[in-house]
């Protein structure tokens, strides 16, 4: 069956084609123009039907597949895939792998060898290829894009910011559509855990800024029958590097500047400290003198 981490980045083309018409002109230049989803199935003299996970049509062909592991009997079927396009369509055509994880990506960027003498070889979307959004007005400009970064780049660094801005983007979605934008939101919690959580704890904790849909205020109404201490005694649990990232959490929903020397600062308390100093926080809405 296929996994909800296969199929949410496909929900998020479809939703929005645009998308894969900018990754393209960032990564490598290409101008594919306006896109539309066309057949992904292919079927070919034998019995087999091959079915791409999306295909799109508009000034080229654009064949996408997401890829979650390395398995080369898939790698031995994406030329099939792009000369079907390209005899259905009749037009210059990609074939582009996205791919959620690095070394999966650096997997699939590898040539497929034997073809008269020749090479295929892929166009991949792999964490280096996808923008990291982490301004949550672009999110809200851009809220399928957004998410697929959150998707993307969940282990990486300035992972508050990048679930405040795939919050966001749930957010602007959700106030299109209620079910399309609980999917995401709910997508965004499960992927980015503790740290999506902490982002909504700290939001409903400060002024400034206001979720507007009708399930996310309903989360955050929910939220607040937790406080904040019920919040970092479960962090302390998990351990020390939840609390750090409550912390910064906290600091960036209050507006307060992010230093070299706050951040030495924490790594000096231990976790007794770091709970004192969030609750500080929390009450006084400044760094602590």
């Amino acid at each position: 069956m296929p996994s909800t981490d296969h199929e949410l980045p496909l929900a998020l083309l479809r939703d929005a084609p645009e998308v894969m018409a900018s990754l393209l002109r960032g990564a490598f230049g290409l101008e594919v123009g306006a896109l539309q989803e066309s057949s992904a199935s292919f079927s070919q003299l034998s019995p087999a039907v091959y079915a791409a996970d999306l295909v799109y049509d508009g000034e080229a062909a654009v064949v996408v597949v997401v890829q979650l592991d390395r398995r080369e009997e898939k790698r031995r079927v994406w030329p099939l895939y792009a000369a079907s396009a390209h005899q259905a369509l009749g037009k210059t055509t990609w074939l582009v792998v996205v791919a959620l994880d690095e070394g999966v990506a650096a997997w699939a960027r590898r040539p497929i060898t034997g073809f008269q003498g020749g090479t295929f070889a892929p166009l991949v979307i792999g964490p280096a290829e996808m923008p990291r959004i982490v301004d949550e007005e672009v999110a809200a400009r851009t809220p399928e894009l957004a998410l697929l970064s959150a998707l993307v780049h969940r282990r990486g660094p300035d992972l508050e910011r990048v679930a405040a801005a795939a919050l966001r983007a749930a957010d602007v979605v959700a106030q299109r559509d209620e079910d399309r934008g609980r999917l995401y939101f709910d997508a965004v919690l499960d992927a980015l855990g503790d740290v999506a959580r902490l982002v909504l704890e700290g939001t409903m904790k400060t002024e400034g800024f206001e979720y507007r849909s009708a399930f996310a205020k309903e989360c955050l109404a929910k939220g607040r029958g937790m406080g904040l201490q019920e919040g970092l005694e479960e962090g302390r649990q998990e351990g020390r590097d939840a609390l750090l990232v409550t912390v910064r959490v906290l600091c960036r929903a209050l507006g307060l500047e992010w230093t070299d020397a706050r951040a030495r600062a924490l790594e000096a308390l231990d976790l007794e400290g770091l709970l004192h100093l969030a609750e500080q926080l929390e009450r006084e809405r400044r760094w602590p003198s």
